[in-house]
């Protein structure tokens, strides 16, 4: 199965099972936080580092919303850097009270430049990962995200992060 389509059918099962979930992991309320990891561009076939900055809103423990800046790194011996901002439905299943998987997917308003010339675009972008609730105000996670047809090609980022809740 193509990669993009295993991660769409990984958040729509996230999803569904959202609805039958009884354990309460994430809790409704604002959030912001720091990730860092590593990007791959499947075009340029390079691999750099990467990070975002975001903020969200829990609206439920089921559902949030996301927004963030994300730097998917400078590309082609530091010549070309892709960044841009994400809005994002995420979505929570519940493991256990402290524990929770997450699909997410939204739009990817991305820039690429190399300092003369810059292009744009905003695409879709889809991820998936696992939130564990340190204490009621901050938790830590790990995931994977897609930035489909940046520039014309996939380009995929593997992160941890820290959120702060209030």
């Amino acid at each position: 199965m193509h990669r993009k389509h295993y991660i769409q059918s990984t958040f729509i099962a996230l999803s569904l099972g959202l609805s039958i979930s009884t354990v309460q992991a994430v809790q409704p309320g604002p959030y912001f936080g720091a990730g860092f990891g590593q990007s791959d561009d499947e075009i340029l076939n390079e691999t750099e580092s990467a990070f975002k900055f975001f903020g969200g809103v829990n609206l439920s423990e089921n559902i949030g919303l996301e927004l963030a800046y994300v730097d998917l790194g400078t590309f082609a011996n530091g010549q070309l850097n892709q960044d841009g901002i994400t809005f994002e439905v995420v979505g929570y299943l519940p493991l256990n009270p402290d524990i929770d998987l997450f699909g997410r997917a939204g739009i990817y308003d991305w820039e690429v430049s190399n300092g003369f010339i810059s292009r744009n675009g905003t695409e879709p972008t889809f991820g998936f990962g696992v939130n564990v609730q340190l204490d009621h105000s901050l938790s830590v996670r790990g995931e994977y995200q897609i930035f489909t047809e940046v520039d014309g090609g996939d380009v995929d980022m593997y992160s941890a992060s820290l959120s702060f809740h209030f």
